[in-house]
């Protein structure tokens, strides 16, 4: 009797263990391979606009600064000016603004330039398949590649803002953070 309580011990342990080792969860993780320098970025492009993207369809200010280099210093100013959006009708729950046709070159090992443009009140379902064109504004920017993610700079963000007519006096706001 005893010797069936081990077996069906060890049967439901191994039976146990196999699944779990099947299972999805457990599968192992592909890894991505870290980004060392600008010129290694493959991506750069997307990569760069997938690090922007946050800053337009993050809910509150701190999802939105979330991968802006040292966001928190313009996490005052991003609060300031999101309110002024939202009051303006530039954004809502159910539409976001999506950078598009990003265009960035290397500037050092790393450091990236980039142009883009904005889709407008896009349908939040756009994020995952971004629209080709843009409202034609011509804005650039800067990102930084710290740890092999790309951030974007806070000056980047600070001139978006001040370009923003419902906030053009947010942004020497932010630059004033930014630079603090």
């Amino acid at each position: 009797m005893r010797r069936v309580a081990i077996l069906l011990v060890a049967s439901l342990a191994l039976g146990t263990g196999l699944v779990t080792a099947a299972s999805p969860a457990f599968a192992a993780k592909k890894k991505t391979a870290k980004i060392t320098s600008c010129k290694a970025d493959k991506n750069l492009n997307v990569n760069v606009q997938q690090a922007f993207i946050p800053f337009f369809t993050g809910q509150t200010a701190a999802e939105r600064v979330a991968n802006v280099l040292d966001g928190t210093k313009i996490l005052a100013p991003v609060e300031v000016s999101t309110a002024a959006a939202r009051a303006s009708g530039q954004s809502s729950a159910a539409t976001v603004t999506i950078p598009v046709k990003v265009v960035a070159t290397c500037a050092g090992k790393t450091g990236a330039r980039f142009t883009y443009d904005l889709a407008l009140n896009q349908p939040a379902s756009a994020v995952s398949s971004p629209p080709a064109t843009g409202a034609g504004l011509n804005f650039a920017g800067d990102a930084v590649l710290v740890k092999g993610k790309w951030l974007i700079d806070p000056l980047t963000v600070c001139d978006l803002i001040g370009r923003n007519p419902s906030t053009p006096t947010v942004g020497p706001d932010c630059i004033k953070a930014a630079s603090s």
